[in-house]
């Protein structure tokens, strides 16, 4: 009787493994351990479950995904040291973030999401206190200006005479100036420190408020500027600029000082923690001062 049992026995332990495939269940899951971090470890079916349609193979691709999963670790491990610890409200928030999305492909790839998430609320409460340590940003230097533009020195050495003699700027801007701002006296508007070549800005940059400075040669040709305002961007410095887009270089300049932050907050995590991560071989090498990978 007990020979008559087993072929069936063996028929339903085949099926069920094939259908145990066939789900992805853990008999067909990788658990070799390919990358760690203290006491977190990295597995080869993680690698698989966020590189899907075979770009688990590609150096590039897999150095990518593990740099990125141990920055995650090693971020909430450098929060915890400064005492903004990622709580179990930030993972609840986060998971019921991702799971709205529905956009997730499988545990692994939902749980990397959770947590990176889940380290940005934390990372909100510290930079509170980083931003107010930190101060004002510093505002980019704005330059509001005129200029006359001529094809030589000597043209250029004659206009400057004249307006010394008394001559308004913008009348032989209009009367002389070859460059299209000419009929406008020209004038140049306002702009960032950047925006003009540079032999141009080293000369205006260095001019006080209403000072005309040149001759100054540029491919373009030789220039005299008038400077109206020169300095940070602020209203203070430019009371005739445009208020909107002063607020608007403001803006940019608090976004670049965040961003700043975070990225020094990035870093210090890897200097900190990075001794503590390992790397398979077959995914390449880096330095245990930090987390960059160089492809295997």
């Amino acid at each position: 009787m007990s020979h008559e049992r087993h072929p069936r026995l063996l028929i339903v332990a085949v099926a069920v493994a094939f259908i145990a495939a066939a789900c992805g269940g853990d008999e067909t899951r990788d658990d070799t351990v390919i990358a760690s971090i203290a006491d977190r470890e990295f597995t080869q079916g993680d690698l698989d479950d966020l590189l899907p349609d075979g770009e688990n193979t590609v150096p590039g691709r897999i150095a990518t995904v593990v740099e990125g999963w141990l920055t995650t670790q090693a971020l909430e491990f450098e929060l915890d040291d400064l005492g903004f610890p990622v709580t179990d409200e930030d993972r609840a928030s986060a998971a019921e973030a991702v799971d709205g999305r529905n956009q997730t492909r499988n545990d692994t790839e939902r749980d990397l999401q959770v947590a990176e998430i889940a380290n940005s609320f934390a990372i909100s409460r510290w930079l509170e206190e980083a931003v107010e340590d930190a101060g004002d940003p510093t505002l980019p230097d704005y330059l509001c200006a005129n200029h006359l533009l001529v094809e030589t020195e000597d043209e250029a050495a004659d206009a400057l005479q004249r307006y010394i003699d008394g001559e308004a700027f913008a009348d032989l801007a209009m009367e002389l100036s070859t460059g299209p701002s000419g009929p406008d006296g020209g004038d140049l508007g306002c702009a960032v420190e950047g925006q003009f070549v540079p032999e141009f800005e080293a000369a205006a940059y260095e001019a006080d408020n209403g000072e005309v400075v040149g001759p100054v040669e540029t491919s373009f040709g030789w220039h005299l500027i008038e400077v109206e305002t020169v300095g940070p961007a602020d209203l203070d410095t430019h009371p005739d600029a445009d208020p909107a887009e002063l607020a608007q270089i403001a803006a940019a300049a608090s976004r670049a000082q965040i961003d700043g932050i975070v990225f020094d907050l990035q870093q210090q995590a890897a200097e900190n923690h990075g001794g503590d991560a390992e790397i398979d071989d077959s995914i390449g090498t880096f330095s245990g001062e930090g987390l960059q990978i160089t492809p295997a």
